[in-house]
């Protein structure tokens, strides 16, 4: 049946008529589930189906209403009046007070408009609040709406598109379309349980059928999952435990499928070979990011790059504590972590039950004595599970053969799946003549499980040899795509061929799976794949390293993670490429996201290996000094600087790695305030520095840096002021241009076909450093710290944004412009802290919103939000507990005495209009009204006012 052919009916009119109607209405549940599916990232609270208008999007500050219209033809003029006589009677009720928010008015068509109303729209009488959207016209800005598809199928296509991106949805993305079209033909008809026809932000992830999140990142259990003799339980209350079996015992089946039935939030971490000393920091940004990001909504306020480990780990701790929480913790492989590294981990996170999963040894003999415990084992299978299994796998055997194969396996999992496989493929599924065969090889366990292992390996098809040797250099689960792409460059195979033996490979018992579409070879096949890939040549082993380590930066600028930077890290380190380690740490990228701790070991592991060339050695100290003098440890940083100097005495090294010693020295002593040090090193760096203009500014920055460090404030702010507008020439810009425009539409007037990133963060640098200057000298420049967050955005410099950003907000209060202040937390800064994870910001950025509220009258706020950080205050270094302190005292006084009045604020006529036509044509401008009790707080947590700042 094609189901082309159209139905024999008296009257095919009628027909056409039928169908045009319900072909409207599916095109506008379908524009409906697009909007549903774009919510939660929009901010939209609620959405209503059929209520005033066809579709409406309540947010915190505006209400969209969209008429929604399909035409066979071009929309004519008359297509629109009814809609925009509506339009003027909710505008008015919006202007009245009757409803919230600011209005916006939206006609969404499938068709194009006729020339009259394209000539309407162009016109000055056109109403500004209202917008038409169609294909192929204007480009949509706000992200709640979608660009109106041009007919149903498309439809249906852009809404599978988004429904695909949606993590750990149990629904396939044509399906998750429907479902929702048909929950807004539910909506539209009032039926219970949409007599109001709306849809809630809250429900969304129910409504998509995301997982559950405590199982997102715990290896998917077996199909079916046959249990050990004697297992434990995997929460027994006790605060720590140690499990130990062998690879193979079947530790992470039984994790994944106890999992499933706890009735308490548990977590999974595979340590791995996670190096000791970012230990802290890995456990607590993986703990908080699964127990709390997901599920709770409060990460932001416990977990994000750039803190230490311990301090957050201890933040992590008072949270639980405060909120009654139990859980469970999970780390794997915790054999390959030093007794050392987990005792204090142990002991600093008391409401923390862990269960350590180790393989026997001396390391996890040494845990269970340090922590005091013994330890635990899974007893393996049975004999008649064992019975159950290798029937299943279409073997045969009698009770003694599965005594017999329970005894030369331990009865573990694995090795009892692998000797199954082997027996039917090589024994015609004798289970007897597999059991003699490898007995004859050896009469130890260990010895016999490797043999079986060998045996599993070498009667895979070569192709799927080549693949589980290439995974098994993966130490991380690689996205199915990930690993697809690696292994069509690794093992030279078609798209199809690789996905097909990724798909082969969970049914030959290779690999683990996560329930994040993650796949991993096991660890005891890893061992063999490895030993397979270095039989195969030094040059085959690192050309399958190299194309590894680029799949894997690819995967981390798609979805960060300790786990992905540890395995990159240990990936140059195997191929010999210090030099690139050295990259990371004097790219200020990594800085800005706060992974310095986890490269920090081996910077000074190169440092201090006397067989690493003198140049690579003095580039890693450079790093390590760049990151001393950035946390103002001056005196450590002296220390580096002085081992850079030897090697330059010691060795023949060029002027660049001379005037990196040299810079750093500058700006060294400018910090111990040492004057005639930092002139004298100014004139040696000058006299020596190469006849470039890049040279050139740099040096002339880190001169204004000094200088402003020495209090020679007049001099900064004439070197800043030059400086600056050689960099606005160099990226082709003025700073009037950047008035009025966001980051996204700056970078379009950047120059094209080069990196402009090291550009936009110098202008930065010298913009921030020009008004800090200019505040010493009792002036201010608010617009030179705004201009100076919009390149440290562009130049993906998030930690300067928020320290400006704090800076900005500071100028503002100074000003007595609260608002403005409060525009600047609500909207940048506790968004970007959110977004992007930067724990060590949390609390600065929180206090200083406390205090802002009090400015603003609302002590009351301002109190719970200090109230609500103290319990992170144990955790915070002195001058953090000051700095608390010192705002504690300032909101007491500001009760006592009231604050001044906020500033009146009016922009000019002129410069409304040039910021309106810069950002588009603004909707009129929102009133600060008071928040609603029930109305979403605009700290963007996601909460009720009440439950949240308005307390």
């Amino acid at each position: 049946m094609s189901g082309e052919a159209r139905p024999n009916v008296l009257d095919p009119r009628q027909l056409v008529r039928i169908e045009a109607v319900h072909r409207g209405f599916l095109y506008q549940h379908l524009y409906l589930a697009n909007c549903l599916l774009r919510a939660a990232s929009a901010g939209v609270d609620k959405i209503v189906l059929e209520g005033d208008e066809d579709v409406e999007l309540h947010r915190a500050a505006d209400r969209f209403y969209v008429q929604v219209k399909t035409r066979q033809r071009l929309l004519e003029a008359g297509d629109t009046k009814g809609a925009l006589e509506r339009f003027a009677l909710i505008r008015a009720e919006h202007a009245a007070g009757v409803r919230t928010g600011t209005a916006r008015f939206v006609i969404a068509s499938n068709a194009a408009p006729a020339p009259k109303l394209a000539e309407m729209l162009a016109s000055a009488g056109w109403p500004k609040d209202v917008e038409v959207h169609w294909p192929g016209g204007p480009v949509v800005a706000d992200p709640a709406l979608p660009q109106p598809p041009i007919d149903v199928n498309d439809a249906a296509s852009a809404c599978g598109t988004l429904a695909a991106k949606l993590p750990f949805a149990m629904l396939r993305p044509d399906t998750l379309t429907w479902k929702l079209a048909g929950a807004a033909m539910l909506a539209a008809s009032g039926t219970p349980p949409r007599r109001d026809h709306a849809f809630y932000r809250d429900e969304l992830p129910a409504l998509f059928e995301q997982l559950a999140v405590q199982m997102q990142d715990f290896p998917a259990p077996p199909a079916v999952y046959r249990a050990q003799i004697n297992e434990p339980p995997l929460s027994t209350g006790e605060r720590v435990r140690v499990l130990s079996g062998l690879s193979g015992a079947g530790k992470t089946a039984w994790v994944a499928e106890a999992a499933t039935h706890l009735g308490t939030p548990a977590v999974y971490l595979d340590v791995g070979e996670m190096p000791g000393p970012a230990l802290a920091s890995a456990v607590a940004r993986e703990v908080a990011a699964k127990l709390f990001g997901r599920s709770h909504g409060v990460l932001g306020e416990i977990l994000l790059p750039g803190a230490s480990g311990m301090e957050t780990l201890g933040a992590l701790n008072i949270k639980l504590g405060q909120d009654g929480l139990s859980v469970d913790v999970v780390i794997d492989n915790a054999h390959r972590l030093t007794p050392a590294d987990l005792k204090p981990i142990v002991d600093q996170a008391q409401n923390i039950r862990f269960l350590l999963l180790c393989q026997p040894g001396t390391v996890t003999q040494e845990i269970a004595v340090l922590l005091g415990v013994e330890h635990e084992a899974l007893g393996g299978w049975d004999e008649d599970t064992i019975a159950a299994v290798v029937a299943e796998a279409g073997c045969v055997a009698d009770y003694a053969d599965c005594e017999r194969l329970s005894r030369l396996t331990g009865g573990l999992p694995y090795y009892v799946l692998n000797a199954a496989t082997v027996a039917k493929r090589e024994y015609d599924g004798r289970i007897a003549a597999i059991c003699a065969d490898v007995e004859a090889q050896t009469n130890l366990v260990a010895t016999a499980q490797e043999v079986i292992l060998k045996r599993a390996f070498d009667t895979m098809p070569d192709q799927m040899k080549e693949v589980v040797a290439a995974l098994s250099l993966a130490d991380v689960p690689l996205s199915r795509d990930e690993a697809s792409a690696y292994l069509q460059k690794a093992c030279k195979l078609t798209r199809q061929n690789a996905i097909s033996l990724l798909r082969q490979l969970p049914d030959r018992g290779a690999v683990e799976l996560f329930s994040n579409a993650g796949i991993k070879v096991h660890d005891a096949m890893r061992l063999l794949g490895r030993a397979y890939i270095a039989g195969r040549g030094a040059d085959h082993e690192r050309d399958s390293r190299k194309l590894l380590s680029a799949t894997i930066i690819e995967s981390i600028q798609k979805d960060w993670s300790i786990a992905k930077v540890a395995l990159l890290v240990r990936l140059f380190g195997q191929l010999g490429q210090a030099k690139i380690l050295v990259e990371f740490a004097t790219d200020e990228l990594f800085h800005e996201m706060g992974v310095w701790r986890e490269i920090e070991p081996f910077l000074i592991a190169i440092a201090e290996d006397a067989e690493e060339d003198a140049e690579t050695r003095l580039w890693a100290l450079d790093g390590l000094v760049f990151n001393d003098l950035r946390e103002g440890d001056v005196e450590r940083g002296l220390e580096r600087i002085d081992a850079m100097r030897a090697l330059l005495d010691n060795n023949k090294l060029g002027s660049d790695e001379w005037l990196a010693w040299a810079m750093k020295r500058m700006l060294a002593v400018s910090g111990n305030d040492d004057v005639q040090g930092v002139m004298d090193m100014l004139a040696e760096v000058e006299e020596r520095l190469p006849k470039s203009d890049q040279h050139h500014r740099i040096f002339r920055y880190n001169r204004a840096l000094a200088m402003f460090k020495l209090g020679a404030y007049d001099l900064t702010l004439q070197e800043t002021e030059r400086l600056g507008q050689e960099y606005y020439d160099l990226l082709g810009l003025s700073p009037e241009q950047v008035i009025g425009r966001n980051p996204p539409a700056i970078r379009p007037l950047l120059p094209k076909g080069r990196d402009n990133r090291d550009d936009l963060k110098h202008l930065a640098d010298t913009l921030d450093l020009h008004a800090q200057a200019l505040q010493r000298s009792g002036g201010s420049s608010p617009l030179a710290r705004i201009h100076a967050m919009k390149f440290y955005e562009l130049a993906h410099a998030p930690q300067s944004v928020i320290r400006v950003g704090q800076d900005l907000v500071d100028d503002f209060c100074v000003h007595n412009d609260f608002e403005g202040a409060r525009d600047v937390i609500e909207k940048m800064l506790l968004p970007t802290v959110q977004a992007l994870n930067l724990v060590s910001w949390v609390v600065p950025v929180r206090s200083q919103y406390a205090v802002v509220l009090a400015y603003s009258g609302q002590f009351d706020a301002a109190d719970n939000e200090m109230r609500r950080l103290a319990p992170y205050e144990a955790g915070l270094s002195p001058a953090g507990k000051g700095e608390l302190e010192d705002q504690r005292r300032l909101i007491a006084s500001l009760r006592r005495s009231g604050p001044p009045p906020q500033r009146r604020v009016v922009i000019p006529p002129a410069v409304q209009e040039l910021l309106s036509a810069r950002n588009g044509q603004a909707a009129p401008p929102e009133r600060r009204t008071k928040i609603g009790r029930n109305e979403r707080c605009p700290c963007q947590s996601g909460r009720k006012y009440k439950h949240c700042h308005g307390r």
